[in-house]
C-alpha cells in the first residue's frame, strides 16, 4: 500500500456548531481515492465534517 499525506482546509465540529479547524496527517491506502474516503470516514466517526477540500498526495 502507498503512503499518502492529506490536508483538510476546513473541518466543522458537528457536536459544537460554529467550531471549525483544519486537519493534516498521513495514512496508507491502496489508492488516493481510498485514502480520501478513509479520511472522510475517520472525520465522521469523530464528530467532524469536511466543509473544505480534502487534498490527498502521495508521500
Amino acid at each position: 500500500m502507498q503512503e499518502y499525506s492529506f490536508t483538510v482546509k476546513e473541518v466543522a465540529d458537528t457536536l459544537t456548531p460554529g467550531e471549525t479547524t483544519s486537519v493534516r496527517g498521513t495514512l496508507s491506502a491502496p489508492s488516493a481515492e481510498a485514502a480520501k474516503k478513509a479520511v472522510e470516514r475517520s472525520l465522521r466517526t469523530r464528530g467532524y465534517e469536511a466543509t473544505g477540500a480534502i487534498t490527498v498526495t502521495p508521500k
